[in-house]
């Protein structure tokens, strides 16, 4: 194994996944310590500058296009099968951890090649997906529930009418949402098997959500994880790992205390305006 691929990796001792290492740690001097310890930085400047970066191109793109467009030529995705799949106004909670969830590769994922791998992803399905709400508006307006049925007392129906108000019912096909959950999944499961099997377990249940908090139609979501999958194909699945890829117990850990302060947020918020 080359030491550059290890370090690459987050593995800033190629001997230390090899066991045996103790006594070659404690050996290392105070100024050998110091030095592995500033080599930790550029990696974390790297995954904020990446991170913020696609939040605000997110935020600027999704939202730019989506009021832009105009209603009257939005087009309908709509099938037999959307009538069939009733309103569930709790079901937002879970429509709402694609926030925390596009976020976990922050939490899971050690190595920076796969890490750097999976911004790409993200940034290459983002532009698609952009062009798409741009070229071929699709609008979920006759599919929402009307704002006078949802009762505002209930968390739930006031977290549905908090969405609706931010979310421009424009930005559909094909769903953002899900192939940003599918990606993250895919990253996780090239992190570590465990991890992506969690993931995608949870991609079933956000999948669902879409369709039940009646923010999108089936064949947006088709669309989502077709766009997904094929952006995982090419650029996720050819990295090959070397040396340490995931993060320990220690990752996921901050990630569910993640996912805590983000629904006490929701919690926290609900109350104050209520």
């Amino acid at each position: 194994m080359k030491m550059g691929a290890s370090l690459e990796c987050g593995d800033l001792s190629p001997l230390s996944s090899r066991g045996g290492t103790k006594a070659a740690t404690s050996r290392r001097t105070p100024r050998r310590r110091l030095l592995l310890s500033v080599r930790v930085k550029p990696d974390c400047l790297e995954r904020a500058a990446l991170t913020s970066g696609l939040v605000i191109f997110f935020i600027a793109g999704y939202f730019g296009v989506g009021q832009s467009r105009n209603p009257a030529h939005a087009g309908e995705l709509h099938t037999f099968l959307d009538d069939r799949i009733p309103f569930i106004a709790s079901s937002v909670w879970v429509y709402l951890l694609i926030f925390p969830a596009s976020l976990l590769p922050l939490f899971v994922v050690r190595c920076r090649r796969l890490f750097r791998r999976t911004a790409l992803a993200y940034a290459a399905v983002i532009t698609v997906s952009l062009i798409f709400f741009a070229k071929l508006p699709i609008t979920s307006a006759r599919l929402r529930i009307e704002p006078a049925m949802l009762d505002l007392a209930q968390p739930s129906d006031w977290a549905v009418s908090v969405l609706y108000s931010l979310d421009p019912p424009y930005n559909l096909f094909p769903s953002l949402h899900v192939s940003i959950a599918v990606l993250a999944a895919f990253s996780a499961w090239k992190a570590a098997r465990l991890y992506g099997a969690v993931a995608f377990s949870c991609l079933v249940f956000v999948i669902l959500s879409i369709f039940t908090v009646k923010q999108h139609v089936v064949l947006d979501a088709v669309g989502g994880i077709a766009l997904g999958a094929l952006a995982a194909a090419l650029i996720l699945h050819p990295y090959r790992a070397h040396g340490a890829t995931a993060y320990s117990w220690r990752g996921p850990l901050l990630y569910v205390v993640f996912i805590v302060f983000v629904y006490a947020g929701f919690y926290v918020t609900y109350h104050v305006l209520h």
